[in-house]
């Protein structure tokens, strides 16, 4: 499994842009094959900080989610939306079990 944890400041004028471009991508990401969870959330309302976390089956479904016109249209819009550079990570789970 990968997991993908994306940590960014958005612009505070541009919030409701970031709101509506999250609804945009989540839905139709939640549905690809390869994806086990997709959220997205605000850090503390009115700091403009905001994470999406993502489950995805292998970096096959990851990779093929980075080609969905969805995301490539997310792409296209979220850099104007951000301050500075978004703290992208992945990482490479090999077991996981329930608490």
């Amino acid at each position: 499994m990968i997991v993908v944890a994306a940590k960014f400041t958005g612009k505070p004028e541009r919030k409701s842009e970031i709101l509506r471009l999250a609804a945009f991508v989540a839905p139709p990401s939640r549905a690809e094959a390869g994806c086990i969870t997709y959220n997205f959330y605000e850090q503390q309302p009115g700091a403009s900080e905001f994470l999406f976390f993502e489950e995805w089956k292998d970096q096959a479904a990851l990779d093929a989610h980075f080609q969905t016109p969805h995301f490539k249209e997310f792409a296209r819009q979220f850099p104007e939306l951000i301050q500075g550079q978004a703290q992208l990570r992945t990482y490479e789970v090999g077991k996981t079990h329930d608490l």
